[in-house]
């Protein structure tokens, strides 16, 4: 290969890296259009050339995902589908078999993005197969925490289908890779394994166990409030809400309406302290 060219390959990779990283930045700050402008000026350097290089193409992918990601951000889930199947696509094109664990991994985030877009859209069968199919790659790659989300999202879609049994049995396998993970920090990790309490609460809340669902959902509101106190962000606001009207709900199936209004009153004016940030976040 001609020095130059390689050189130049390479200064792609650092720019498209580095465009990448930037609009990763502006994501987690809330400035979804700056995000998405940085992403797709990756995407834009690196598409011409991602036949000739692997590492280029391995950019690519990861434009092109974070691309569709901020395009769900900004409610535009529609357009982020052909992005994720370009990702998928540029992906195993530069596999070509089994691939590492690595390359496994990858294409089966951008497998369970897809089907959090699918879900959102509405197309409840093509995004369990998403998910069915990610949570099978995740399992190959030994990548428990993020077997145990895609688990999660199938549990959801379950419910969604009144498949009440399957989605206990998809929470409770998903509640076991937690608490094999679990620590006392309030990270990520605390946040997902309490919205998966939340998930098993609301399938037990459907199959009428009140008792047990009031349990498992005071078990995942402490796991949210400990998790504020160090993120205090617009998604976790929302999911602590979520836990709270679900509270509220049981309490009201058990004939305890006066708890039961206080608990939608605290999950308004969480949702209203949400709408405010991202308010302040545009």
């Amino acid at each position: 290969m001609n020095p130059d060219y390689a050189e130049n390959l390479r200064h792609v990779d650092r720019r498209a890296v580095s465009l990448i990283d930037k609009g990763i930045l502006f994501r987690q700050r809330g400035k979804n259009e700056m995000a998405l402008a940085s992403f797709d000026k990756a995407v834009t350097i690196c598409r011409p050339l991602s036949d000739k290089s692997d590492p280029v193409a391995l950019v690519l992918a990861q434009a092109l995902d974070n691309k569709a990601r901020s395009l769900m951000d900004l409610d535009r889930t529609a357009e982020a589908i052909p992005c994720f199947d370009e990702a998928i696509r540029v992906h195993e094109g530069i596999v070509c078999g089994d691939g590492t664990e690595q390359d496994v991994h990858e294409i089966a985030i951008s497998v369970m993005n897809k089907g959090l877009a699918l879900m959102r859209l509405g197309n409840s069968e093509e995004a369990l197969a998403c998910f069915e199919r990610a949570l099978d790659g995740f399992r190959r790659s030994e990548s428990n925490e993020d077997a145990a989300r895609a688990l999660l999202n199938c549990g959801e879609l379950y419910i969604r289908q009144g498949r009440l049994d399957a989605a206990l049995a998809a929470y409770n396998e998903a509640l076991a890779s937690w608490e094999a993970v679990i620590d006392d920090e309030p990270d990520g990790t605390m946040a997902d394994y309490a919205y998966t309490l939340y998930g098993k609460a609301d399938v037990l809340h459907c199959l009428e166990r009140y008792g047990e669902a009031l349990d498992l959902t005071d078990r995942s509101i402490a796991l949210h409030r400990a998790v504020l106190k160090h993120a205090n962000g617009p998604s976790e606001r929302e999911t602590m809400a979520v836990a709270v009207n679900l509270r509220g709900h049981i309490l009201t199936k058990m004939g305890r309406s006066k708890e039961a209004q206080e608990c939608f009153r605290e999950a308004a004016q969480l949702k209203g302290k949400v709408d405010g940030l991202r308010e302040d976040a545009n």
